[in-house]
């Protein structure tokens, strides 16, 4: 079904946007929450009237959502909450939940607003996103644990973590570094008994070129003195 929308969607479009989308989230949601009209000649001259209200609204809605955006970002949001031997919550934390949470603090977000990316059943830090615009948003931790303690233990060991790929790349470096270098090393060993069984080959090779030499020179000298004692004669 097409419809033309009346507030701004993350993923769908903008105000004032005609896109089409499945009958039942239209009948169900959208138009009941007059958040969208039936795309149709009347609705859209209906829109033109009130375009500009609309708009004027939302800019408002933004303003405020940044407000309380302001509020919330960079906040550790803490749950202490009874649990097994193993980490099994007696229950579970719910967008409902935090919500009450922020409401506790003077802060007014809708549970809809609030996505967690998993279920939260047991302690740990999990990632949320609370959602108060479709440019409005933002990505924040909830910490739940036991006690304070342990939520700072477990704050701790998530920042380590965090942190220990960047640390295990330098240390792969470094092993990679020293690999290297034995490497070269090693080479260098093998190459000097190489070089050195050379040079002796070397050696000997002139050795036997000198006495070669030397042989050459006595047998023509031996020759020089029969031929001088033959004249003599």
């Amino acid at each position: 079904m097409e419809v033309i929308l009346l507030e701004s969607f993350d993923r769908l479009g903008q105000i004032g946007d005609i896109v089409n989308v499945k009958n039942g989230f239209a009948r169900n949601f959208l138009i009941p929450q007059k958040k969208a009209l039936r795309a149709n000649k009347e609705n859209k001259e209906k829109f033109l009237k009130i375009k500009n209200d609309l708009l004027e609204k939302n800019k408002k809605i933004v303003e405020e959502s940044k407000l309380i955006l302001k509020k919330i970002e960079n906040k550790d949001i803490l749950f202490i909450r009874n649990a097994s031997d193993n980490g099994q919550l007696y229950g579970s934390v719910s967008p409902k939940d935090i919500a009450n949470y922020f409401s506790e603090k003077k802060i007014s977000i809708k549970p809809s607003n609030i996505n967690l990316h998993s279920s939260i059943k047991k302690i740990g830090i999990y990632d949320l996103n609370v959602k108060l615009h479709a440019d409005v948003g933002c990505n924040l931790k909830i910490n739940v644990a036991t006690s304070e303690e342990n939520a700072k233990k477990q704050k701790l060991e998530s920042e380590t973590i965090e942190k220990s790929p960047n640390e295990s790349v330098t240390i792969n470096d470094n092993n990679k570094t020293d690999q290297d270098n034995k490497s070269v090393a090693t080479k260098t060993e093998n190459k000097i008994p190489h070089e050195t069984a050379k040079n002796k080959k070397t050696s000997k090779d002139s050795n036997n070129i000198d006495s070669n030499t030397n042989t050459e020179k006595t047998n023509e000298e031996i020759k020089a003195e029969k031929i001088k004692n033959s004249e003599i004669k």
